[in-house]
Order: C-alpha cells, then structure tokens, then sequence
C-alpha cells in the first residue's frame, strides 16, 4: 500500500491530451470541459454573423458598390475599365506571367476595346483585337528566348474571353438604358444564388463532377428558371420584343452564365487552384465573380446584331 501511495500516478496532466467525447469512456474520470473564456468565444462566434456568413456579407457588398456605380453611364464605363485591371492583375498572377509578358501590355487587351468603343463605336474595335496579337508577338519574339509558347495559349484565351466579354458589357452599357444593363446583371446573380440555395438544400445530381464537384442538376433548373423569369421582366420592362423572343433569349442569357461559370472553373482545376485569390471572401476573386457575366453578353451583343430590339 506504501509502495502505491508512494508511486501514486497524477493523471490530471493528460486532461488535455486524452479527451473524449464518449462520456470518458476512452480516459475514465477525464473529460476536458472547456472553461469559461472558451465559452464565451464560441458565443460570439455564433452571434457574429460576419464570420459565420462572409458569402452573404461579401454578395450585400457588391451589390451595393454595384448599386453606386450604375447610377450613370459614365460610373458604370469606369466600374467596368476598374474590374478589367483588377481581373487582368489575378488572371497575370495565376499564370505566372512574371518573367514573359508583362501586366502592361495584358491590360491593353481589355483596355483597348473598352476605350475605342466609348470613344468612337463598335464598327472600329476589331483594330483593337488585331494590334494586341501584334504586339504580342512583336514583344515575346524580342525579348524573350524561353518557355514562351506554353503562355501564348492563356494570353489569347483572356484576349478572347474576358477582353470580349467586357467590351459586350459595355455595347449593351451604351447602347441601351442603363436600367436594362443593370437588371441584366442582377438576373445573372440571381440565377446564382437561385442554384446556390437549390443546390445546397436539395440538390443530389452532381452537374459536372470533373469540373464543379458543387454544382448540381437541381441548381442549374432552379437558376435557370428563377433568372430567365428575372430577366425576362427586365426584357418587358425595358425593350419593345415579343414574348417568345424574351422567353427563349432569357434561358439562353442565363445558361451562357453557367457555361462561363464552368469555363472559369475548368481553367482554375487545370492550375490546381480553388479561386481566382482571395480578395473577395466566400466568393474568392474578382474574376471568379464576372465569369458569369462575360459568355451572356457576348450573347447579347450578337443577339442585338441580328434582332431588332427596340427600346
């Protein structure tokens, strides 16, 4: 008995170490109950709705910086010439342009056609499209000797998608009212949080599992249906079309979105990387949140070549 009380073990100093959520059934007697401090924390935590919600707060954001920015034509052309430097910034980082092309010249891509449509008209924006390649060429045959040719491929695919896609934003800006284009916006979101929501609650169908483990088929005909109806009330508040037109140029705006949606993310799986960065939290990049955008409006604006819509 000596020997026992002399060797007594002290097993306070395992509390931490060997805790258990069964009961103490894994360490009898010794189960780690979290003081007061700890509780406090996670209380704050469950009532600190910025923490817990960053998509919802970031989404409330842009929105209302949207919002401020589509209060004239003028914001709205500078909002859009804002995102082509900061988009234009990620996709230079993403792919690791550092020692081959610089941001200078990547920027002229979206900047260029954005400049000459504001300032002269659409008929003279192809200028824009064949000098880029131009000076690409030009600036890669004389400065660099390596490891060129695998960056060419990702500066045309961004010369064509996003250059092209931001220049249709801004036809649509300046063509028509600035209540349509924007209302075009917004349906573009609420498709996304339509298929978001559907997703998350019932969706069971993966859509693209390869491409976009979260996207469902539940998701995609929840935000199909719900921005085809947002944007086919922007079409009858704002232009003079019939209602087939509006029904079947609404679906087909919205799935541009998703399939600009999925290209974004086809790119990003390629590089191994989740988002775009980290700027936008919940959301990931700036690019990650005009993917969307940039396949419908090129729609739009081929649409508005080929059918009369009237304001």
């Amino acid at each position: 008995m000596k020997f026992f009380q002399k060797n007594k073990m002290n097993f306070s100093k395992y509390k931490l170490t060997f805790a258990s959520d069964d009961d103490g059934t894994f360490w009898p007697g010794v189960i780690e109950v979290p003081n007061e401090s700890e509780v406090h924390y996670e209380e704050e935590n469950k009532n600190n709705f910025i923490k817990n919600n960053p998509r919802v707060v970031t989404g409330l954001i842009l929105f209302i910086v949207l919002s401020l920015f589509f209060i004239s034509k003028v914001t709205a052309f500078l909002l859009l010439i804002l995102l082509s430097l900061i988009c234009s910034k990620e996709w230079f980082d993403i792919f690791e342009y550092d020692a081959y092309i610089p941001y200078s010249l990547l920027i002229y891509s979206p900047i260029a056609p954005l400049i000459i449509l504001y300032f002269y008209d659409i008929s003279k924006v192809h200028y824009a499209y064949f000098i880029f390649p131009i000076g690409l060429i030009i600036y890669t045959g004389t400065f660099i000797n390596y490891g060129i040719y695998d960056k060419f491929g990702s500066v045309f695919i961004f010369h064509t998608w996003f250059s092209l896609g931001v220049l249709s934003v801004a036809y649509i800006l300046i063509e028509y009212n600035i209540l349509f284009t924007y209302l075009a916006i917004i349906s573009i979101s609420v498709s996304d949080v339509a298929a978001y929501e559907a997703g998350r609650r019932i969706g069971k169908r993966k859509l693209v599992e390869s491409i976009s483990p979260n996207k469902t088929v539940e998701g995609l005909v929840f935000g199909l249906l719900f921005g085809s109806i947002f944007m086919s009330i922007n079409f009858y508040i704002n232009l003079n079309i019939n209602f087939l037109q509006t029904i079947v140029i609404s679906i087909f705006f919205i799935l541009f979105g998703v399939i600009g949606d999925l290209f974004m993310s086809r790119i990003k799986r390629s590089l191994g990387i989740k988002d775009s960065s980290d700027t936008l939290p919940g959301h990931g990049g700036f690019l990650d949140r005009v993917d969307s955008y940039l396949l419908s409006f090129a729609f739009l604006l081929l649409v508005s070549q080929f059918y009369n819509l009237n304001t």
